[in-house]
């Protein structure tokens, strides 16, 4: 059984997307052949460079849409991501042909678009799998052969007949309680201050890292540590960050083998946003014994499970919990953490369900299209749709 896995933003951006891929392929490596298809970073033995244009390349910052000012920053974004995707699918197109591969496991939608279109090159078609990172619907599903969730949440809006649940993972050698960390003393936390962490690319939209701010600036004494990657919202964010935070609040980004580090030196763990699809950050903050601070979507209390779950839509809701919080309740989170973590969403425990469900698409018959009557009238009617259009 040969796997290629597939990552555009791996080597190009880091969030909890590319954490997922680079886990899975360390997880899965040496008890399968699987390959490692990248947008960028090194090559290394089973680990492919993929040319294409990233989302964070300097010929991409200057995009002009005719959209709202409001959306503008949104919908650039969305773009950098569209040219990011399609231009690494086309790129890794040959190897793939080339690879003779029993699976392609997907993990960006326009990705897996592309290259189930191109099924019909291979001499021996593989079996094109989605891991659903943004909780996408079965009616906007991009066409595949199966379809990976990641709760029993978004199991019930997806594709039933072709989806199945495994979690994300963490690995619970590096994220643990017992992570020493100079991480305060480097960045002038004073030993004794209560310390909220929030982990996420620095934005406005879905992340809200301006409303943590704004929360946690009106807790006296607290500081704020924000951890994850820019965008274009990211300067006024840090802008504000500071004139309500002063030197309370610090921003930085880290190498995800460096997080734990960031996580040691807090006290709780915060995040704005109102729904995630899962949110690696919730489990490795847990992991850590950190008590975890979110929204009370049904999806994320099923994930974290134990929390101080709120409704962020509401200012001063998330500062009220932090400054009220009960003393016993952190001490029971900061324990149960990582038990649940440990249960649920070790990596170790979750290897032989991807073995398993690998071994079980890899025997799946492969269903090209065929000629058929039916096909055919359908092909001469879009035709002749095309000349009448041609000739109006």
């Amino acid at each position: 059984m040969k796997v290629a896995l597939l990552c555009s933003g791996l080597g190009n951006v880091n969030r909890g997307h590319e954490v997922f891929a680079r886990d899975l392929f360390d997880l899965l490596s040496g008890s399968i052949d699987i390959t490692l298809f990248k947008g960028g970073g090194e090559a290394a033995p089973q680990e492919r460079v993929v040319a294409n244009v990233p989302r964070n390349a300097g010929c991409l910052q200057d995009i002009h849409l005719p959209v709202s000012p409001r959306w503008q920053v949104a919908m650039q974004e969305q773009e950098r991501i569209r040219v990011e995707t399609e231009t690494f699918a086309h790129a890794a197109l040959l190897p793939l042909l080339e690879g003779d591969y029993d699976i392609i496991h997907c993990l960006e939608q326009e990705v897996c678009t592309r290259l189930y279109g191109f099924r019909h090159l291979f001499a021996r078609p593989p079996r094109l799998l989605f891991s659903n990172g943004g909780a996408i619907p079965a009616a906007r599903l991009p066409a595949c052969d199966f379809v990976q969730e990641h709760t029993a949440y978004n199991l019930r809006s997806s594709a039933r007949e072709k989806a199945f649940v495994i979690p994300h993972g963490v690995d619970c050698t590096r994220f643990h309680p017992g992570v020493e960390s100079d991480f305060r003393s480097r960045h002038g936390i004073p030993p004794d201050a209560f310390v909220v962490i929030s982990v996420g690319t620095v934005c406005y939209f879905h992340k809200r890292m301006d409303y943590v701010i704004r929360e946690v600036a009106e807790v006296p004494g607290a500081y704020l540590v924000v951890v994850g990657q820019e965008c274009a919202d990211t300067a006024e964010i840090v802008a504000l960050g500071r004139s309500l935070m002063g030197e309370r609040i610090v921003f930085t980004r880290m190498a995800h083998d460096e997080l734990p580090q960031a996580y040691a030196a807090a006290d709780v763990f915060a995040l704005g946003s109102l729904f995630e699809t899962f949110g690696i950050v919730y489990i490795e903050a847990m992991a850590m014994g950190l008590p975890v601070f979110c929204t009370e979507h049904p999806n994320q209390r099923s994930i974290v499970r134990e929390g101080v779950f709120l409704d962020l839509r509401r200012p001063g809701v998330l500062r009220d919990a932090l400054l009220h919080r009960d003393a016993a309740q952190m001490a029971l989170l900061r324990r149960r953490g990582p038990e649940i973590v440990a249960a649920s969403y070790s990596l170790d425990s979750l290897k032989a369900a991807y073995l398993e469900h690998y071994a079980r698409i890899a025997a799946s018959p492969v269903r090209l299209p065929s000629h058929s009557l039916g096909s055919s009238l359908r092909n001469n009617l879009r035709n002749l749709a095309r000349k009448v259009l041609r000739r109006t």
